[in-house]
């Protein structure tokens, strides 16, 4: 019997909801910004492999969780450790925002998260942006990033250990000038 996977239901809460949970889940878990991101996965109970799920999502990142604390985040072979840093506090954020959800709604049901959405089913946009906001304020706090700001692009890359773009997306998304 082939397995039914479900896609993230998105939770429908502010952005701002999100980018302050973010960093209570870091407290919560003793994580800071540029710790090693295998090792949490592997203390919440996760594993991180490079490949694929087998369903044609080889080139980018997804994740099959059937428990908060039984998942499996896949990562691309074809990216940098910075850019894997990202993918897996995006899966992270679909395994803690989205996961509870579906599981209240069917405790057996297990989720697959992808890359690859529908564009045109904007609960699955959702659900993809709130996993963005949970990643980028989990790895690059705002209070953080702002102090850290004025040293520079280049700076920020190192002190959080993320690439050009995320940096980049987070100057914007905190109304900051680019630098």
């Amino acid at each position: 019997m082939d397995q039914l996977y479900v896609p993230p239901k998105p939770i429908g809460i502010r952005k701002a909801a999100v980018e302050e949970f973010a960093p209570q889940v870091a407290e919560k878990l003793n994580f800071k910004p540029a710790d090693d991101m295998f090792s949490l996965v592997d203390r919440l109970g996760g594993k991180v492999l490079t490949g694929s799920t087998g369903l044609e999502d080889k080139e980018s990142g997804s994740m099959i969780a059937r428990s908060i604390s039984d998942f499996t985040i896949y990562l691309s072979p074809l990216t940098s450790l910075e850019r894997d840093r990202f993918t897996i506090a995006h899966e992270l954020g679909h395994l803690l925002l989205h996961l509870p959800t579906l599981k209240a709604e069917n405790p057996s049901v297990v989720m697959r998260a992808t890359r690859y959405i529908d564009n045109g089913d904007a609960a699955q946009q959702r659900a993809e942006w709130e996993a963005n906001w949970f990643a980028a304020s989990l790895l690059m706090p705002a209070r953080e990033f702002k102090r850290l700001y004025p040293y520079g692009v280049v700076h920020l890359q190192n002190a959080f250990n993320v690439s050009l773009a995320a940096v980049r997306s987070r100057i914007k998304s905190l109304g900051l000038a680019e630098i």
